[in-house]
């Protein structure tokens, strides 16, 4: 389970920094801000998990991988960039 949330934790990081990204190049401070506080929520979850047992690496990396892809694609898709 705790393979799962820590994948998921850092997927979800990359998506959200992805974002995060978009509002800082536009000049969004307030949106960056609000992205921000949450890419730290997320990362620190996963974080937690790693710390504890390095072997949860593993799924850190296959999360960050598949994250950033998906934020790719909905990038694309959403914001036709």
């Amino acid at each position: 389970m705790n393979y799962i949330i820590t994948f998921l934790a850092v997927f979800i990081t990359d998506i959200l920094y992805c974002f995060f990204i978009k509002a800082m190049n536009e000049d969004k401070m307030f949106l960056a801000s609000i992205w921000s506080c949450l890419v730290t929520f997320a990362a620190s979850v996963a974080a937690i998990n790693y710390i504890d047992d390095h072997t949860m690496i593993i799924a850190s990396v296959l999360g960050a991988f598949c994250g950033t892809y998906v934020a790719m694609k909905l990038r694309k898709r959403l914001l036709g960039d």
